[in-house]
């Protein structure tokens, strides 16, 4: 009895001590301990035992117990070498609600696109598991991104460099760029990443002075969160009083005119056709009527904006809280900016945005954004009741968003070379609520205004579906029951599977 005491106790000491080596993924001092007093015993046994052990090596069973060991270690071959052919053939599979364990499509985009090396270094005090595994993902992705964790009171000397002043800092840098993250979330780092490894920073202007959205106004109208998602991509946004500048700044990438309260000059609508006739890109966002002079403008470029406002009778939106006048959308064109777009948008009080029956053979116009069928575009808007008129109403599915392009022979400016045929680019929708600080985190309203200022950018790269907050899926549990998961699974379900082993084992010795 004593003899098995010994054999079970030194293999239930090297299978504890196996296991704490896998659970904590390092040879500590702990496991190392276990496994030695594990092997100890079972020199012990072979020691004390010697002539029974020399006798059992000439027994017949230990032949066939040889032939059951070439077989167990013909099998541990096999699964050796799949896992080599793993390590270098690999694939990863997310299988936790809302993808937690993996990259959005834009931070993925990025990391296909970097050309070169991007260094992480988190400066921790040990080793942060959750930023650990962020980073692997972006490791995993792209080669490119190499990572590190730094202890601050180990290497003093690095964190000086870097000028960190706190635990928790993490240092992105590519080349000769570098920025500091104090929030090391993915839509953070995929940001800092796109600004160190990107050359140049192009500027997007805000019209300004006819009653525009402030870009600065922390209001629900205004339209700081927009700015902020724009800087956070490494543009620079800068406002645009037209009427003092009486030109478009030649470091124009995009000009994006956010649906102007009051008319315009006409030699300010002038400038803005003449801005777009050299190449220019513009972004018109449009309220319902009153008119603001730019109706004629679009006019000349394919498309016509409606003198109605759009109306949703479907009763989709009032499951979000909305009214008929905000027109729930999940309907798009074919085009870059809404390419494998999946999410609902919704727009506060539209107009129609429709393409012109014919609308010139050097215009390319692509309707974007279509409401249901049940929409329609009402026409008498001094009526407090609104019916569908079918003589006078526009039926739906009702376009309230259009894409245009055309070649154009450009001249000096930022997005065209002297001479050369280059592409005038539009997008026109009928609201600009949708992007506003109430309205531009709900559902994929903000990815829709980023994905089409991308495009008018002409960076495609960045088209994709933005990185969201993470879900907070905590289990909160009183110290009562935390106490009871501890005891149950580490205590109470090993000792009830050792001790049915143990019953098995005696029964058949």
């Amino acid at each position: 009895m004593k003899k098995n005491f010994i054999i079970l106790s030194g293999a239930i000491l090297l299978l504890v001590g196996l296991l704490s080596f896998g659970i904590l993924g390092r040879m500590t001092i702990f496991p190392t301990i276990l496994i030695l007093l594990g092997l100890a015993l079972f020199v012990f046994f072979l020691i004390a035992n010697f002539e029974a052990v020399r006798g059992a090596l000439k027994s017949r069973s230990l032949k066939y117990g040889a032939n059951a060991m070439v077989i167990t270690i013909f099998m541990i071959g096999i699964l050796v070498f799949v896992n080599l052919i793993a390590i270098r053939h690999h694939h990863r599979w997310d299988l936790t609600h809302a993808g937690r364990f993996s990259l959005s499509d834009k931070t993925v985009k990025v990391l296909k696109g970097l050309e070169e090396d991007v260094l992480v270094s988190a400066f921790f005090k040990g080793e942060d598991r959750r930023l650990a595994d962020l980073l692997s993902q972006y490791s995993y992705r792209s080669s490119k991104v190499k990572f590190r964790f730094v202890d601050p009171d180990k290497e003093p000397g690095l964190t000086r460099r870097y000028g960190v002043n706190s635990y928790g800092t993490v240092v992105v840098e590519c080349g000769e760029k570098e920025e500091k993250l104090d929030k090391a979330q993915e839509a953070e780092l995929t940001n800092v990443i796109l600004k160190v490894s990107r050359k140049g920073k192009k500027v997007i202007y805000f019209l300004t002075g006819h009653g525009e959205k402030g870009i600065d106004a922390t209001d629900p109208q205004g339209y700081n969160k927009a700015k902020a998602s724009i800087e956070a991509e490494n543009y620079e946004v800068k406002p645009l009083l037209l009427a003092r500048e009486k030109e478009i700044p030649e470091d124009c990438a995009v000009l994006i005119i956010p649906s102007p309260q009051k008319p315009l000059f006409q030699d300010e609508i002038e400038t803005i056709d003449d801005y777009l006739k050299k190449g220019g890109k513009a972004f018109f966002m449009f309220d319902p009527p009153p008119a603001v002079g730019l109706e004629d403008l679009m006019g000349d470029w394919g498309l016509k904006v409606g003198e109605d406002i759009v109306l949703d009778a479907s009763g989709v939106g009032r499951l979000f809280g909305a009214g008929p006048a905000m027109p729930l959308v999940n309907s798009y064109g074919q085009h870059p900016i809404t390419k494998g777009f999946n999410l609902m948008t919704f727009f506060p009080e539209a107009r129609s945005v429709t393409p012109e029956q014919e609308p010139g053979l050097e215009l390319e116009v692509t309707p974007l954004i279509k409401t249901s069928s049940q929409s329609w575009g009402e026409t008498n808007l001094k009526s407090e009741k609104a019916s569908f008129d079918e003589a006078k109403d526009l039926k739906g599915p009702v376009t309230i968003g259009s894409v245009v392009t055309k070649n154009v022979k450009g001249e000096k400016s930022s997005s065209s070379i002297s001479g050369k045929e280059v592409k005038a680019r539009l997008v026109v929708f009928g609201d600009s609520d949708f992007a506003n600080n109430a309205y531009f985190g709900l559902s994929g309203n903000g990815d829709l205004f980023m994905n089409s200022l991308s495009w008018l950018a002409e960076e495609e790269d960045l088209i994709a579906i933005r990185p969201k907050t993470p879900e907070d899926r905590r289990v909160n549990m009183t110290g009562r029951q935390a106490r009871m998961v501890f005891y149950f699974s580490l205590i109470i379900f090993p000792l009830l599977a050792l001790g049915s082993g143990g019953i098995v084992w005696y029964r058949r010795r």
